[in-house]
């Protein structure tokens, strides 16, 4: 399931991206004596949501979260969590959505899920009669289903279901577009970390496929493919990570303006405000994550991306860095959960980024 498929999607499924990943729903801590799991049955944490960035100006919210250990007598598999997040901004966008990440049976059952509702207020940019802002307005709801299965060792398969309903309308053009999405994908990973949720050595692949077939109800027929993968190396006696992200998106068929790629959050930070956007998009970055407490750490990070089949056609290939760093605090020291603010600076852009866990 892609993050692009539109801004206000894009806002509710970036926190699917972090359980999907399995990389960071947990966060940071020193090294030895790391746990995959809590103790006890389960924790319970509210965590405040603030972020801030060009287009959708001061973001606040709530994001109270469950983390629970299923059964007793597994004790290989991670914890598992539940969580409800509702924001509101300055430019009267909002969002309410739920998610769970559930690991069962020793690890070889995966199981994520999500739905919410919201209305997201953003713009898209176009560059001829000399380059204007196109700002818009969106309605979603949406409700997502991944089952995955360990098939051998360190690899897992699933299958996925995803809906989405999106009106989207202009302000200063007599646009309106309604769309429904009704896609199946399947997924192939292998997790080679030594530790799922903050990995300081090993690397994790997968390989997404998405279809949007016309028997499934959809207007438009497309498929999306998504390749990943991430590096983690320790430093400093296990104490510090060095990690790496590849990342590559391919969007086929009749996409639809809401099913593009955006250049946003997750693979590059600094971009905020929907310039570049095409059917393809492709990333690389690196981060450097820095435990110089027992409960407080701090990263730095860059990277580059670019976009292909543009919606201008000025911006194919066109090279869009970034640069940033953040601080984190270890909110559950046993599962090494960590809470966040990054600030990065793109090409003409930035934006100040609320992190639950790791990038990636």
């Amino acid at each position: 399931m892609a993050p692009q498929f539109h801004k206000s999607l894009f806002i509710c499924l970036v926190f699917i991206c972090i359980l999907d990943n399995s990389t960071g729903i947990y966060g940071q801590g020193l090294g030895g004596g790391e746990s995959s799991r809590i103790d006890g049955k389960y924790k319970f944490m509210p965590i405040p949501y603030i972020n801030y960035d060009r287009s959708l100006g001061f973001t606040l919210g709530v994001v109270p979260m469950l983390m629970f250990n299923p059964s007793e007598k597994d004790t290989i598999s991670p914890s598992s969590l539940i969580s409800i997040v509702g924001v509101y901004s300055t430019n009267r966008t909002w969002f309410l959505m739920g998610f769970g990440r559930f690991y069962l049976g020793e690890d070889n059952w995966r199981i994520t899920t999500a739905g919410g509702i919201g209305t997201v207020h953003f713009q898209f940019y176009l560059d001829f009669l000399g380059g204007r802002w196109i700002p818009y307005q969106s309605e979603a709801g949406f409700f997502m289903f991944k089952l995955e299965r360990r098939i051998y060792e360190k690899l897992y398969g699933g299958v996925s279901y995803i809906h989405a309903n999106v009106i989207t309308s202009t302000e200063n053009l007599p646009f309106t577009d309604s769309l429904t999405l009704n896609g199946v994908g399947l997924d192939l990973s292998l997790d080679k970390r030594d530790n799922p949720h903050y990995p300081r050595r090993g690397y994790y692949s997968n390989l997404k496929y998405n279809t949007f077939p016309e028997f499934f109800g959809n207007e438009t027929v497309s498929q999306k493919i998504e390749m990943e993968t991430n590096y983690y190396f320790s430093t400093r006696q296990r104490r510090d990570v060095v990690a790496a992200r590849l990342y590559g998106g391919i969007g086929l068929g009749d996409l639809a303006f809401s099913q593009q790629f955006i250049v946003n959050g997750k693979d590059i930070r600094g971009y905020t405000q929907g310039a570049f956007r095409g059917n393809y998009l492709f990333a690389l970055q690196g981060e450097y994550r820095w435990n110089f407490h027992r409960r407080w750490g701090a990263v730095g990070f860059a990277g580059v991306a670019t976009v292909f089949e543009a919606i201008n056609e000025s911006d194919n290939g066109k090279l869009l860095p970034g640069i940033g760093t953040g601080i984190r605090f270890k909110a559950f020291q046993e599962t090494n959960f960590s809470v966040g603010i990054d600030v990065a600076a793109g090409r003409d852009d930035w934006g100040i980024y609320f992190q639950i866990g790791e990038a990636f």
